[in-house]
C-alpha cells in the first residue's frame, strides 16, 4: 500500500470532525503521561475524544492518573515503562496498538532532568540524559512509525523539548545538550518520515507551573519575582498552555507544519 500523503490525517480524524471532538476515534500515546505536562496532554486528548495510552515508570502514579482521565469519558491504557530502556520503548507502542488496534499520535514527553555541573558529570550521568531525552524519543518514534506503516496509516509525532535546548544555564549543560539534540532529531525525523505520511514537530516550553517548579519557588531555589519580571507575558506557562500547543500540532489545522520547534514560553527565551 502506498504511504499517505505527507501530513495527511487518517480516517479517524474525519470521524472526529463529525463527532464534534477533534480526535474522536484516534489513539494518542503520551510518554511521561502520569504527571505534569504529560498528564495535561493526555487528558486534553481524552477530552477531545481520543483513546489514550500513558506511559511512565511509577505504577501507582499511572493508575491514579488513568482514573482521572477516564472521568472525561475517554478510554485509557497505563503502561509501566522507562523510555531509557530500549525494550520498553517497543513495549509502549506494542501495548497501545494491541489495546486500541492502531496508534495515530505519539507524544514524546518523558524526560530526565537534574541540575548537574559539568565537572560532576560522569559517564553514567551523561548516558542517562542521552538515553531518556534522545534515544528514548528516537526508539519510541521508530516503533510508532513501523506500526503505522504496517497498517498503511500516516501519523503525527510531537517531541517535547525545552528552551534550554537553545540556551545554556549553570548546571543544565547535559539537559540543554540533550534537548538541542532532540530539536535536531525532530527535524531529521520530519525529513525522513514526512514523505511516508508521518508529520513530526516539537514544542519547546519555558518554565511551567508543575509541582517541581512550584516547589522550587517555595524553597527559594528559583527567584519567582525575578523570573516573572524577565518574562514579557509576566507569568510562567500553565500545563494547559503546552497541551493546547501539542493538540494544535497534531490537528488538521497544522497539516502543513513539519519539522518545526514551537516555542511556548511567554517570551522567556528572548
Amino acid at each position: 500500500m502506498s504511504p499517505a500523503r505527507p501530513g495527511a490525517l487518517a480516517g479517524p480524524c474525519r470521524r472526529g470532525a463529525e463527532d464534534g471532538r477533534s480526535f474522536a476515534g484516534q489513539t494518542a500515546i503520551v510518554t511521561g503521561g502520569g504527571a505534569g505536562i504529560g498528564f495535561a496532554i493526555a487528558r486534553a486528548f481524552a477530552r477531545e475524544g481520543a483513546n489514550v495510552a500513558i506511559a511512565g515508570r511509577t505504577r501507582e502514579t499511572l493508575v491514579h492518573s488513568a482514573a482521572l482521565i477516564e472521568e472525561t469519558g475517554g478510554s485509557v491504557l497505563a503502561v509501566q515503562a522507562d523510555v531509557g530502556v530500549a525494550a520498553d520503548c517497543e513495549k509502549i507502542v506494542a501495548e497501545a496498538v494491541e489495546r486500541f488496534g492502531a496508534a495515530d499520535i505519539l507524544i514524546n514527553n518523558a524526560a530526565h532532568f537534574a541540575l548537574l555541573p559539568l565537572l560532576d558529570a560522569d559517564a553514567e550521568a551523561a548516558a542517562r540524559f542521552l538515553d531518556v531525552n534522545v534515544a528514548g524519543p528516537l526508539l519510541c518514534a521508530r516503533a510508532f512509525v513501523v506500526a503505522a506503516l504496517a497498517k498503511g496509516r500516516g501519523g503525527r509525532i510531537v517531541n517535547v523539548s525545552s528552551i534550554a535546548g537553545a540556551r545554556p544555564a549553570p548546571g543544565c549543560g547535559l539537559y540543554s545538550a540533550s534537548k538541542a539534540a532532540l530539536d535536531m532529531l525532530t527535524r531529521a525525523m520530519a525529513l525522513e518520515w514526512g514523505p511516508k505520511g508521518i508529520r513530526v514537530n516539537a514544542v519547546a516550553p519555558g518554565h511551567v507551573a508543575t509541582e517541581g517548579v512550584l516547589e522550587d519557588f517555595q524553597a527559594g531555589r528559583l527567584d519567582e519575582a525575578k523570573m516573572l519580571a524577565s518574562i514579557p507575558a509576566r507569568r510562567i506557562a500553565d500545563v494547559a498552555d503546552i497541551a493546547d500547543a501539542v493538540l494544535f500540532l497534531c490537528s488538521d489545522a497544522a497539516r502543513h507544519v513539519m519539522g518545526q520547534v514551537l516555542t511556548v514560553d511567554g517570551g522567556e527565551g528572548m
